[in-house]
């Protein structure tokens, strides 16, 4: 692989200026993680109470005749700037760009890039989610940050595992059963073995459950089987593929998801209500990852109502 590379993209001012957010960012760094594959780690933060952002990964692959973007940025301003980074790098077409979920941190930045007429790729489930959701989700995110975006739907629909050519670069699209959310996209670089697990794993940040638990196992046990050197999560850190005698990328996450379930099962059976075991089960793994406390009580929840029907 070759060595790092640090790509600093200036970043365009355009009809607002960015200097109405206070510490907002001028520049966005991506990581050339493998030949063609460039990530930019967003900042562990909730997209709702985040003075900026990006707080969601975002990754570009570059192909000999054209790119493909695997999701845009919370925002419009955000995605003004991974435009200006994927420019820094090539001036090929922007063929596709790619919303691994409808959750707005990973796709509010799609009409930075509406001008290159790509396709908009999406879950065969996403467009009724996003139709649901896209207006509350705009509605809280009324910061500075936020101005001027507008969201920006799918145009191109996968149900089922789809390649993508990007001159000379095959990637690999698959929609996957319930699991962080009801339309989870992966998408697998071939060339360089690297997975983009979009939020199906999460590093650091407290896994969210919009989906299904158990479903959500499942697929980690597929995702961990294919032949990958490393996977960008939705948030956090990349990880590398790992011997057999050590821990997979998704052993932590998997803990915790495992955890949740025996902890909901033994309150469901022990008659503990739902809102009591949102406050109280796994206190424990509180240290182990950050924005536990506003994500940790929901994942209860969804988990209790999940699960109270076996």
């Amino acid at each position: 692989m070759n060595t790092l590379t640090r790509i600093t993209a200036l970043l365009a001012l355009l009809s607002v200026p960015f200097g109405v957010v206070a510490n907002a960012p001028t520049t966005l760094v991506f990581d050339e993680i493998a030949p063609g594959v460039h990530v930019h780690q967003g900042r562990i933060d909730d997209l709702f109470t985040t003075p900026f952002g990006p707080v969601a990964n975002v990754t570009f692959i570059v192909g000999e005749t054209s790119v493909a973007l695997i999701d845009s940025g919370g925002s419009r301003r955000a995605g003004e700037m991974i435009y200006t980074a994927i420019r820094a790098v090539t001036a090929l077409p922007i063929r596709y760009v790619i919303n691994t979920h409808v959750h707005p941190d990973h796709n509010f930045g799609n009409q930075a890039f509406l001008a290159e007429k790509p396709e908009f790729v999406a879950h065969f489930r996403y467009p009724g989610d996003f139709a649901a959701k896209a207006g509350y989700y705009l509605q809280r995110l009324n910061t500075p940050w936020f101005e001027g975006t507008t969201p920006v739907a799918a145009t191109l629909l996968i149900d089922t595992s789809t390649q993508f050519d990007l001159g000379n670069r095959r990637i690999t699209l698959t929609p996957h059963d319930r699991a962080h959310t009801r339309h989870d996209l992966s998408v697998f670089d071939e060339q360089t073995h690297t997975l983009i697990a979009g939020d199906l794993l999460f590093v650091e940040h407290i896994p969210t459950l919009d989906g299904s638990l158990l479903g959500w196992l499942n697929v980690m046990d597929e995702l961990d089987q294919l032949p990958y050197q490393r996977v960008v999560p939705g948030h956090g850190a990349v990880q590398r593929r790992k011997t057999s005698s050590e821990q997979s990328a998704f052993a932590l996450q998997r803990h915790y998801l495992e955890s949740l379930t025996v902890s909901v099962r033994d309150a469901i059976h022990q008659h503990i209500d739902i809102n009591t075991a949102s406050n109280t089960l796994m206190t424990d793994h509180a240290e182990q990852w950050a924005l536990f406390g506003s994500f940790h009580p929901r994942n209860v929840i969804q988990a209790y109502k999940e699960l109270e029907w076996e």
